[in-house]
């Protein structure tokens, strides 16, 4: 007896996986768009600072409204002080650029119900718009230029990152993020759709631009990594800056968003059912 009960509850655990599978739908995209960042070298919204980029995703159905998507994403982002408003930041006279490069993994929630999910597009309404949040691990790597090379600034600590006893110390290059965003999604075909989204990333970090609290001490800073620190440091135009003056806001940190057109590619039909 005990033996039937659990061919019996193996056989229902298949039927209702098999169910399950078959209520969900796969898919790939692929997309291009634009990056841009936010940080203590921009003041209001840019256009020339927006940037290509290109992403790829997976997106499973875990419920009608809703599925997890994993993707990667790559842009470069950059900006100078010789654009800014402020006549202080211009005088300051930095610059950066630097490459992203994003893993993510989201839920998507769909805001009109697709009655006959499992179904690819078929049924699905024309044009859904949806929304999405997760969490995000990028990788960037500021740099400046000098003498027409770019140097990497994060092995140089221009704010004395470096120096016995300063504090806060080195930072690291793998960061971590919060992906918001809203998007439109709309039905080309029985398997293929296009995508339209805007994602805004909340970093922790400030130091997307290398450039976050106060001048160091520059003749420790020399001692420690060398006169390019220095010179990639204190850049200013006209007026001088001395140790302890600020040179970003801490209290900011930096973000970025995508902006990315995508062609989704659902992988399999599957049998309609109503919900």
């Amino acid at each position: 007896m005990k033996a039937k009960a659990i061919i019996l509850l193996l056989c229902l655990v298949f039927v209702a996986s098999s169910t399950s599978f078959g209520q969900r739908t796969h898919s790939f995209a692929a997309g291009v768009g634009t990056i841009y960042y936010y940080g203590d070298l921009t003041d209001n919204f840019n256009n020339s600072l927006l940037s290509p980029a290109l992403s790829v995703s997976y997106s499973k159905y875990i419920l009608p409204q809703i599925s997890f998507r994993v993707g990667a994403g790559y842009g470069d982002i950059g900006a100078t002080d010789n654009q800014a408003i402020d006549p202080l930041r211009v005088n300051r006279n930095l610059h950066f650029k630097s490459s992203m490069m994003e893993l993510s993994g989201v839920i998507v929630y769909e805001i009109l119900r697709d009655k006959n999910f499992g179904n690819a597009w078929q049924g699905k309404p024309f044009m859904t718009p949806y929304i999405f949040g997760g969490i995000a691990f990028f990788r960037f790597n500021p740099k400046a230029l000098k003498d027409n090379v770019w140097h990497e600034l994060q092995p140089l600590g221009t704010e004395g990152q470096y120096i016995p006893g300063n504090s806060p110390g080195p930072y690291s290059l793998i960061q971590a993020s919060v992906p918001l965003g809203a998007g439109m999604s709309i039905r080309m075909s029985e398997r293929a759709g296009m995508n339209f989204e805007v994602g805004y990333r909340t970093t922790f970090t400030d130091y997307l631009d290398d450039v976050s609290t106060v001048y160091p001490d520059f003749g420790q800073l020399r001692e420690q990594s060398g006169q390019l620190a220095v010179d990639l440091s204190h850049r200013a135009l006209d007026q001088s800056f001395s140790p302890g003056d600020i040179r970003g806001n801490p209290g900011a940190n930096d973000s970025y968003f995508f902006a990315m057109f995508s062609i989704t590619y659902y992988l399999n039909r599957y049998a309609s059912r109503d919900f």
